[in-house]
């Protein structure tokens, strides 16, 4: 990210006569936090604290809270640059703050993979962590997920701002601990997981039940021990499960010793994984049968008064979400369906999760190829014809949806249940 914007800038210095690529500004601010349209000054002058608050984390050696805040301030001073350039305005100090980030932030890329290779060659159970688990890259975006927004803005407020802006949101602002998405499949829990990663460009760990559960007594809890050990260290992070109720199910007097004891560290390492409120591990846990996780764990997901947990209910996308998700889908694929048509289809498919409505978009679209086999070796694909109405109706009646009614009201069930 840093290496993109330091880019830009060399080039800008290179071509001081010439205009920057308006499309090159644009993908670099997308891929950070938006910025409200505030003071230029006052950005300044945050951008300036946040990069003061990285050199205290870089000379304390907290490399990657270090990194984390000195990526997101350039961010933030970059649109005030090239809104300054724009003005003819001297921009040479802002140039130099946000330089000395960006070369402080790659001195803590570089610093983070030398601690990654000397742990991985002290101890196996680190090695299998960070080699496994550990996710280098997240490329989703929060403008890539489609609904949501609510979700979205919870989100943002209670993970995404706190790493922004750690010096503020201390105390009684203190971010969750954890939070717990369940709901029917296939309507974006992962996504969002991987969103926050990216957001904050903190470190992420992406754990199944492959991962941890292991052939040999206790290591499985050496596993999950030594998991939370490393997210503190390379904190902020976000340690992600999926599908928890596989790990963590309710106990029984009839289950194995090593799933109890899992189980167990489980719950030890996530009641103190935050001893002070300056700790930034984040766990996202996600399920599409609550009522399956054992009911400890899901006490640790209780709201309370100052906000530790939370579970979120990830529901099937409403009229609006759908209408956007088919035309996503449908960007680049020739069709001739006018929008009135387009609002119908989309109600026919209320009760369809988002990978339902993937699969259905998908079958319509295959329905022109399907009309000549023989002639698409040879056809152009402009002379493919367009999508129509008709469809969209044969693959809703072909495609049904993975959740029938019943099962749909347990989640909503459980919503009240938890309220």
């Amino acid at each position: 990210m840093w290496n993109s914007i330091k880019q830009a800038i060399n080039g800008d210095k290179k071509q001081k006569n010439k205009s920057r690529s308006p499309q090159k500004i644009q993908k670099i601010q997308k891929q950070g936090p938006q910025i409200s349209q505030i003071d230029p000054k006052l950005q300044i002058q945050n951008a300036y604290k946040m990069i003061e608050l990285g050199m205290k984390y870089y000379q304390n050696q907290q490399y990657s809270m270090a990194k984390v805040v000195l990526v997101n301030s350039s961010q933030v001073l970059l649109p005030v640059i090239k809104e300054k350039k724009q003005n003819q305005e001297d921009h040479a100090a802002e140039y130099q703050e946000l330089i000395k980030a960006i070369n402080t932030a790659e001195i803590c890329t570089q610093k983070i993979d030398q601690i990654q290779k000397n742990l991985a060659s002290q101890d196996p159970y680190y090695k299998q962590i960070i080699e496994t688990a550990m996710i280098r890259k997240c490329d989703v975006s929060f403008d890539q997920i489609i609904g949501l927004e609510s979700i979205k803005n919870q989100l943002e407020e209670v993970i995404v701002l706190p790493n922004l802006r750690p010096d503020i949101f201390t105390g009684i602002r203190a971010p969750p601990k954890g939070i717990l998405f369940y709901g029917p499949p296939g309507n974006g829990k992962t996504l969002l997981a991987k969103a926050v990663a990216n957001q904050i460009k903190c470190c992420f760990f992406n754990v199944s039940a492959s991962t941890l559960v292991q052939k040999h007594l206790g290591e499985g809890e050496k596993l999950m021990k030594t998991l939370f050990k490393v997210a503190f260290l390379f904190q902020p992070a976000v340690i992600f499960i999926d599908e928890i109720d596989s790990i963590l199910s309710s106990r029984s007097s009839e289950e194995h010793e090593a799933s109890r004891r899992l189980k167990t560290e489980f719950l030890v390492s996530f009641d103190g994984m935050q001893t002070t409120d300056q700790d930034r591990i984040f766990l996202i846990a996600a399920t599409n049968r609550p009522q399956d996780i054992d009911g400890a764990v899901l006490r640790r997901f209780v709201m309370n008064k100052i906000n530790q947990t939370v579970k979120i209910l990830i529901d099937q996308p409403d009229q609006q979400a759908r209408l956007g998700l088919v035309r996503s889908l449908m960007s680049k694929v020739n069709h001739s369906i006018q929008d009135p048509a387009l609002d119908k289809i989309c109600e026919k498919l209320a009760g369809y999760s988002a990978s339902d409505i993937k699969a259905v978009v998908k079958e319509a679209c295959m329905q022109p190829l399907r009309e000549d086999k023989n002639a698409i070796v040879a056809m152009s694909a402009q002379n493919i014809r367009p999508v129509r109405k008709e469809d969209f109706e044969f693959a809703i009646n072909k495609v049904k949806p993975s959740l029938n009614q019943k099962q749909y009201q347990e989640y909503i069930s459980f919503n009240k249940s938890e309220q």
